[in-house]
Parts: structure tokens; C-alpha cells; sequence
């Protein structure tokens, strides 16, 4: 009797051990990103009467593109923009140098004319950090004004600049119209809702974009890889390409509170994320293939 009780419990020590083992899915660490108001600390001042200083404070481990970087002045007629040289980089993703900048940036922006009263300044810019991740085109306003009625500055004085969020989204290189063969196209969270809902299988979303550098490294390296390929036919694959950074594409980010692309958030049969195994950043064949693999195990 001693004995059989002892094999009763080893038994239901055992499947405990089992059914651990099996509910236990490995916890993949999400890069700690901030938020782009902080990784690109921006702000504007007159440097002059007919000068604009644009400042840019870049936080270790971000970036900006200098090729990216757009001004548009309303109420004042601007010259060329006068922007530094960056770092020369060659791009393989993008098969070309490009110049990027870290720790800070200014550019100067000579005035033509100025009319009496406020004019206002529309700076874009946009860049990545070194996890991996590229965040989308961010617009920034800064409003100058004189309660005379006519504008003037000290050189070096700062004015009141008031910074606001940006207003509409930045239409960048391209537009959302390409989808990879192995995606369904997403354009908003009810679709997406409603497409792994109804799936009936584990699903996954991808998030892509143009202007993406690490999202053409995944598209280039880990999902051409044929391995890669027969696995994701097991899922629900959907792609929602934000690269026209439109309210939807922004309220998608939102929603599932990531900063840019590339990322992959992974559903449930039941339609819930699944906790713990997002892809934040490029992902090489090999580590990702360990990563649809744990997803099909989760029950």
C-alpha cells in the first residue's frame, strides 16, 4: 500500500512537472524604446531676425536620416534650408550611402522675407534606433509671433515657440499599395479584429513599411527563406503597411503601443495576443523560425 501511494504521488509530481513545462512559454525582451518626442528632442528659436535655428537633441542609440528632413514656413518666404553634412553610411537594404546624424543636428534656415505678425514652421523629420526599429516621419510646429504686430528677435534670444503634435500624418516615399504575397492586407484595427477573430488559427500581424531599412532587411532575408515561408502558411499572416503614416496607421500603433515597424504581434485561436513572443526589429531565418515554433506550441 506504501508503495502504490508513493507511485501515486511520483505520478502526479510528474504531470505537474509536465503540464509546467507545456503552459511555460518563453518571455522574448521587448527593446525599451522611446517615445520619438524623445528620442529626437526637438525645438526652434530665432538665431537672428532672419534666421530660424532648428535643433534636434538625439538620444544614444537613435538616429536621423538627413535625406529625410523637410521645412515648410507659412507666412514668411524661406531660403535653402542649411543643413550639415552627415555620416556617410552605405545602406545595403536600400542599395545606396546615406548620411545620418546622432547626438544632435542644427539647421539654419534663412528668411527672405518676413510678414508682419506670426509665421509658422512645419519641421519633418525621421529616424530609427539601433534595436531595430524605425519610427514614422514626425512633424513638428513651432509658431513665431509679436504682440506688436511685427516680428523681430535679438540674435541668440529665443522667442516663444509653440510646439504642437503633428496635426495629419507625412506622406512618405510610396504608398499602401504593395503588400508581400505571403500577407492579407490590414488597413485598420477593425479589420485586423475582425480577420483573427474569424481565423479560427493562430494568427500573426506584421507591421512594414517603405521607409523601413530593417523592415526590407526582413522581407529581403528572413521571409524569402523558404523554411520561413511553409511555417507562416500555418498562421493567419496579416500586414498592415504604415507607410503613409495615416491616422489609421498611427491608431494601429497605438494599439498595440509600438513606436514603428518592423514588428509582428502574434494572436491566439481566441483572438488575444499572445504575451511574450512579439518581434520587435529584424529577426535573422534562423531565430525567427524559433519564434513561429514556440507560437505553435502555446495552446
Amino acid at each position: 500500500m506504501i508503495n502504490a501511494f508513493r507511485n501515486a504521488i511520483v505520478a502526479l509530481a510528474g504531470s505537474l512537472l509536465l503540464v509546467g513545462m507545456a503552459s511555460a512559454t518563453p518571455v522574448k525582451a521587448e527593446p525599451e524604446l522611446l517615445d520619438a518626442a524623445a528620442a529626437f528632442m526637438f525645438s526652434a528659436r530665432m538665431k537672428d531676425e532672419k534666421t530660424i535655428e532648428v535643433r534636434y537633441a538625439i538620444a544614444p542609440g537613435y538616429y536621423l536620416y538627413r535625406e529625410r528632413f523637410a521645412f515648410v514656413v507659412d507666412g514668411a518666404t524661406p531660403g535653402q534650408p542649411r543643413i550639415p553634412r552627415g555620416k556617410p553610411k552605405f545602406d545595403v537594404t536600400f542599395n545606396k550611402t546615406m548620411e545620418t546624424f546622432r547626438k544632435e543636428v542644427v539647421v539654419s534656415i534663412p528668411l527672405k522675407e518676413v510678414a508682419a505678425g506670426a509665421f509658422q514652421l512645419k519641421a519633418t523629420s525621421q529616424g530609427c534606433a539601433d534595436a531595430g526599429v524605425c519610427y514614422p516621419p514626425n512633424e513638428q510646429i513651432a509658431q513665431f509671433g509679436n504682440a506688436s504686430g511685427s516680428f523681430s528677435a535679438k540674435p541668440g534670444a529665443a522667442t516663444s515657440a509653440l510646439l504642437k503634435s503633428p496635426a495629419s500624418g507625412n506622406a512618405a516615399p510610396g504608398a499602401n499599395a504593395k503588400t508581400s504575397p505571403l500577407f492579407a492586407r490590414v488597413t485598420n484595427i477593425d479589420d485586423v479584429e475582425q480577420k483573427i477573430k474569424s481565423a479560427g488559427r493562430i494568427a500573426l500581424l506584421d507591421f512594414y513599411a517603405d521607409w523601413c531599412a530593417p523592415c526590407k532587411q526582413m522581407e529581403r532575408v528572413t521571409l524569402a527563406d523558404k523554411r520561413v515561408k511553409a511555417k507562416l502558411a500555418q498562421f493567419e499572416a496579416l500586414q498592415a503597411d504604415v507607410t503613409r503614416n495615416t491616422l489609421e496607421d498611427k491608431l494601429l500603433l497605438k494599439k498595440y503601443k509600438l513606436v514603428g515597424p518592423p514588428a509582428i504581434v502574434f494572436f491566439d485561436k481566441a483572438g488575444q495576443e499572445i504575451p511574450g513572443l512579439r518581434v520587435v526589429g529584424f529577426e535573422p531565418p534562423e531565430k525567427f523560425l524559433q519564434t513561429l515554433e514556440r507560437v505553435l506550441r502555446v495552446p
